[in-house]
């Protein structure tokens, strides 16, 4: 799947939450990412982002930050 996938449906996501305040809104996209993303596509959408060629929302951008290893 390509990083332009990845954003898209992560985007999607969010906005999936937005009857939600932004933390609690990233938690859950965060937790569904954990929970139904495979680790590679995880991995994908960390590194596109890294690269900068993500294009995320404010709410899916949390919640990816929430993915990355401290």
């Amino acid at each position: 799947m390509s990083a332009v996938d990845l954003v898209r449906m992560v985007n999607q996501i969010a906005v999936n939450q937005t009857h939600l305040p932004d933390d609690e809104a990233a938690a859950m996209v965060a937790q569904h990412l954990t929970m139904f993303w495979a680790p590679a596509m995880q991995r994908d959408l960390l590194a596109a982002v890294d690269a900068g060629d993500a294009d995320l929302n404010e709410v899916a951008l949390r919640a990816v930050r929430q993915l990355e290893p401290a």
